[in-house]
């Protein structure tokens, strides 16, 4: 019998230009850290970033933000319903531009940031190849999937560490840690056994059927895989940006 575990590979392409230091794009926001309503600033600034890196920044030599290329995701089996690795390459996640922010809270003391987010729309589409059992069915295929997260409230914490560099203060997160709360979700697998139309519009109906269930058994392997996304752009970000230069003094 396979072993019951959470196994997650994740890897993110970015174009990055080496850079030692950078400004924060001239149309970006930023914040006081004495402004009264901080944290209302920040959650504006945050959301309106993210709108704003839909086709990259130059700036901080970031490519195509949405969609975002993943080049491969390995999610393992669950601990229950889902006994199956699924292994996803080529991939693109589309919808993050469309994220609102909810709240957002930085504590300067212990270096964490906290957010909560609701993404209305968040869409894995490419290449899949899977064997196993779902739900005691046998599954088998080897195509393009689509996998769509709908009203997916999201919480971030970020942990990070202090780094001087030429006299300035930067952060680089060692953690970044998600919850994934979607509302609704649907599973879309071409080519299951072999292209057997029958059965395989009888598995993607059984999954989205029991999307909840289904998702339950493998969430920690989404949080990680989707969180390892996160926490590459974040320290692409403020491993280039001085902290005084996010946060104004």
């Amino acid at each position: 019998m396979a072993s019951k575990c959470f196994v997650v590979a994740v890897a993110v392409s970015f174009t990055v230009t080496l850079i030692e230091a950078a400004r924060l794009p001239s149309d970006w926001g930023r914040c006081h850290r004495t402004d009264p309503d901080f944290e209302g600033c920040l959650r504006q600034n945050i959301e309106d970033a993210i709108q704003k890196l839909k086709n990259g920044s130059p700036e901080l030599g970031l490519s195509t933000f949405d969609p975002l290329d993943i080049p491969q995701l390995v999610i393992g089996e669950g601990k229950g319903t889902v006994n199956v690795a699924q292994h996803f390459n080529d991939l693109q996640l589309h919808g993050l531009t469309g994220s609102k922010v909810i709240s957002s809270s930085v504590d300067f003391k212990n270096k964490k940031i906290y957010a909560r987010s609701v993404t209305p729309y968040l869409r894995l589409q490419g290449h899949y190849t899977m064997k196993g059992r779902i739900l005691l069915l046998p599954i088998v295929g080897d195509g393009q999937c689509n996998i769509t997260l709908i009203n997916t409230k999201i919480n971030h914490t970020l942990t990070a560490e202090e780094k001087i560099k030429k006299g300035k203060v930067f952060w680089t997160f060692k953690e970044y840690t998600i919850t994934l709360e979607p509302e609704m979700m649907s599973y879309n697998f071409d080519n299951l056994f072999d292209g057997e139309q029958a059965l395989g519009d009888n598995i993607n109906k059984v999954l989205n059927e029991n999307w909840s269930e289904v998702f339950a058994d493998v969430r920690e392997g989404y949080e990680k895989g989707i969180g390892a996304i996160f926490h590459n752009l974040a320290n692409r970000v403020f491993s280039i940006v001085p902290l005084d230069e996010i946060y104004l003094q």
